[in-house]
């Protein structure tokens, strides 16, 4: 595969078409799936083949070996692991297989033993029987000396509900729940280096801080034929803000990303405030939820967290997905149709959004889909073959396939979306996604209270004026300044003042003037003058007005 690749950039490099110099980093994500809801080998094989394309997009350490962390997100193989429940002893009775994927801490016996102990506790607690332990097979050789070191103990354990009657949700919802409670327990008792990659009846992540190219050789469980899935959703790492490890590498229980969240510290904050009012009958106990963003995640997995929760609780993958990193738009506008313009208002004023470049794979187990966020300022390119594949990526080019074979092909702009419902085998591109959703979830609108039409200032009288008027704007804070630079061209021209978006005033706690409270809380932003923005020519991707 590499050799393949570099044998292409020579010849592209000859003919002028590729420059080193336009060379650019960044994650690669991406995602292979049936559109015709069949599991199979090859999908698994073009997940494989897709994420080792990309190899390039992740960073390499000096020892050559080394990665940010590579992985892939596939179904459970029923056939599979049902020989694996025979190798504990047990007998395999058909009922649903759950399977925990997880990171223990090496050469450290005790704690591997506390975390057995704590897993074997709560799936006991919860109903569940437990099959045994699988120590996964690996190939260290293929490993470089820093992810050699910090490499954990990978094992999976396998177990059941003993209601066999349950139905799919519930399973998931109870094993969301308990893989909680086991997370926040590890936590209070100092269980370091242990991490729960996936604890699922549906589907099982393989990943860690090789390169790409190694990740079948590294765990040769994929390279057994029957390893079927119907989708394969895969992310080569490019860390930029926190450090490699393995717990960070991706894809996510829900989501692979490529990307920063600029609005994260906000969105953390918003978070906790949800906490408070956080509550729904499918959960036993909500406390066993919180912090639903545990400390020291990654903007990934923080998105990750908040988007997986969204799913349990009844929200399918493009819905969260509108939610978390909605669409540009606006009321105004003439060309949304009104029933976009309605489910956006009212997932508008649901979740604050968490904006910054990205570009996702993601999945619910209903759904499969790859989307932008609202400025597309991260490339994805998808392919739709006649043999019933989706293919969506960082790049075209990923699977080598016949032209004669493809039936569409394209580009996700701001904002799109497209996906695969997957036990229907049905893909839905960007405008049929939106027409669902807004058709399916219409009665949020009724929700909607519109107070532009129920207030009305236009017969606003002036209360104070004069010195009345000077003395409560001096008793709130506001300065000869401030009226000049900020609310006269408000007054004057209705338009926002032009400035910096810092100043160099002191920061209101070391002040020896007053200042009113809204000064202690200060952005966290480029200290940079900006030009105004250009809404007519970025009228697609932003607007003035909601």
């Amino acid at each position: 595969m590499i050799e393949r690749y570099k044998k292409n950039l020579k010849v592209l490099q000859k003919g002028n078409v590729y420059s080193k110099e336009m060379e650019h980093d960044a994650c690669g994500v991406g995602l292979v799936a049936s559109t015709e809801g069949k599991k199979s080998r090859k999908v698994v094989e073009y997940g494989i083949e897709a994420l080792k394309a990309v190899w390039h997009r992740g960073a390499v350490d000096a020892d050559g070996k080394t990665g940010d962390g590579a992985g892939i997100h596939l179904e459970i193989p029923k056939e599979f692991f049902a020989e694996k429940i025979e190798l504990t002893g047990h007998d395999y009775d058909n009922s649903e297989i759950c399977i925990g994927m997880i990171f223990l801490p090496r050469n450290n016996y005790s704690a591997q033993e506390s975390s057995r102990t704590l897993i074997e506790k709560e799936l006991t607690k919860s109903n569940f029987s437990i099959y045994g332990w699988r120590q996964v097979p690996v190939n260290p050789k293929v490993l470089g000396e820093k992810a050699e070191r910090t490499r954990p103990e990978i094992t999976q354990v396998l177990f059941k509900h003993n209601d066999k009657k349950i139905s799919n949700k519930d399973l998931e919802i109870k094993l969301y729940e308990s893989r909680r409670k086991i997370e926040k327990e590890a936590n209070n008792i100092n269980l370091n280096d242990f991490y729960i990659c996936s604890f699922s009846s549906k589907s099982i992540i393989y990943k860690g801080m090789f390169l790409a190219e190694s990740l079948s050789e590294f765990y040769t469980d994929l390279k057994d034929e029957r390893f079927i899935s119907r989708y394969a959703i895969f992310h080569q790492r490019f860390s930029t803000n926190t450090a490699p490890s393995w717990d960070l590498a991706q894809p996510f229980r829900a989501i692979a990303h490529n990307g920063e969240i600029n609005t994260l510290r906000g969105n953390i904050n918003w978070m906790k405030v949800h906490e408070q009012e956080m509550y729904s009958p499918i959960f036993q106990n909500m406390e066993n939820l919180v912090p639903v963003i545990p400390a020291g995640n990654s903007d990934s997995a923080s998105l990750d967290n908040v988007f997986e929760l969204l799913n349990i609780s009844g929200q399918p993958a493009p819905l969260a997905k509108l939610m978390l990193i909605p669409d540009a738009w606006s009321k105004k506008s003439k060309v949304l149709p009104k029933d976009h313009q309605q489910l956006f208002n009212f997932l508008n004023s649901t979740m604050e959004p968490w904006d910054g470049p990205a570009a996702i794979a993601a999945t619910d187990n209903e759904w499969v889909i790859a989307a932008s966020d609202r400025n597309g300022l991260r490339p994805l390119r998808f392919t739709i073959t006649k043999d019933k594949f989706l293919f969506a990526g960082s790049e075209t080019g990923m699977i080598e396939l016949n032209e004669k074979q493809i039936s569409h092909k394209g580009r996700l702009g701001p904002g799109e979306i497209i996906g695969v419902r997957i036990e229907k085998g049905k893909v839905y591109k960007n405008s049929e996604i939106k027409n669902y959703l807004a058709k399916e979830y219409k009665h949020f609108n009724s929700q909607i209270v519109d107070l532009d039409k129920k207030i009305s200032v236009s017969n606003e009288k002036n209360i104070f004026s004069g010195l009345e008027l000077k003395r409560r704007q001096h008793a709130f804070g506001l300065s000869i300044e401030d009226l000049e630079l900020i609310l006269h061209p408000m007054a004057e021209d209705a338009k926002e003042a032009t400035g910096s978006m810092g100043d160099d005033t002191p920061l209101a706690v070391l002040s020896d003037r007053y200042r009113p409270l809204y000064h202690f809380f200060r952005q966290n932003f480029s200290q940079v003058t900006n030009p105004p923005i250009d809404s007519l020519r970025e009228n697609k991707v932003m607007s003035l007005k909601n």
